[in-house]
């Protein structure tokens, strides 16, 4: 009888530790991993999108609507504000590399330019090329290898709360030793090749030098400032089912550096090519 009280005794204590609960921790990593998973499988976006972006120390907002097909890559883009009714497709045709831009003064007639280009990246963080999940979720896997062995001071649960009507789950990336270092250009370099190698922001590097231009020309040799991280805090709201990014917001050791909100975002929509082409009745190229 002892015997048997004890088999049950036993049993009852490996039942309940085999069903402890995550963690905050353990929960923020779950979730991390399982946003990295749903992001790697979209296939196209619609949605709804602010963006605030500091620029020359002041945070500029822009509002837009974005439709995003992943493979092969296309955007289309319409402009709320603060310049109502511009328009941007990308590819502007297929096979090209350029971006298709129909402003909203003067000529008044599309133009194709180089997406990198000056002229388009002026008053930006990203380049069209970024639109979607796939940078942010380059950025969080490269992240996520360099602390390895740090990943639970990495990652940390922010709670639970609602965003546009959708429960969600915030999680906290700190990088444990966030900091300005240097960096030697190498042959070939330029700020987004740099920031592409070092998973950093190539705005950031920019501003940290006193840049002008992305397009600025560099000297092998020559020593830059370049941040540690992509960014000192990095604070994700993550829809609880669908596990999707809805906000993103990222501080440097200036503040607030940029944050990206999505709304009325349809995962997967029933996109076609004519969603990503100049002659859909629906734009005005």
């Amino acid at each position: 009888m002892r015997r048997n009280f004890w088999l049950l005794l036993m049993g009852s204590l490996l039942v309940s530790l085999s069903w402890r609960p995550l963690s905050s921790t353990d929960e923020a990593l779950k979730l991390l991993e399982d946003m990295l998973e749903e992001t790697g499988r979209l296939q196209t976006l619609r949605y709804e999108f602010k963006k605030y972006e500091r620029i020359r120390g002041k945070l500029m907002l822009e509002h837009m609507t974005f439709k995003l097909r992943r493979n092969p890559f296309a955007v289309y883009g319409y402009q709320h504000s603060p310049r109502k009714g511009v328009e941007v497709l990308y590819p502007a045709e297929t096979g090209s590399q350029k971006l298709l831009v129909k402003p909203n003064t003067f000529p008044y007639l599309p133009l194709s330019l180089d997406p990198y280009s000056n002229l388009v990246l002026e008053g930006q963080h990203q380049t069209i090329l970024a639109t979607g999940y796939d940078q942010l979720r380059s950025l969080l896997l490269a992240a996520k290898k360099r602390y390895a062995n740090q990943v639970e001071k990495l990652v940390r649960s922010g709670g639970r709360l609602t965003w546009d009507g959708v429960p969600c789950q915030k999680i906290i990336l700190e990088p444990p030793q966030y900091e300005i270092q240097t960096y030697t250009v190498q042959q070939g370099d330029n700020l987004f090749r740099i920031a592409e190698k070092r998973h950093v922001g190539w705005y950031k590097i920019m501003e940290l030098n006193g840049f002008s231009s992305p397009n600025v020309s560099l000297s092998p040799g020559t020593v830059l400032k370049v941040p540690s991280d992509y960014g000192k805090v990095i604070r994700l709201t993550i829809d609880e089912k669908r596990k999707i990014p809805l906000v993103v917001e990222v501080e440097d050791e200036l503040g607030l550096y940029e944050r990206y909100e999505y709304y009325k975002l349809e995962v997967n929509p029933p996109l076609t090519d004519l969603d990503f082409s100049r002659k859909n009745p629906a734009y005005n190229f």
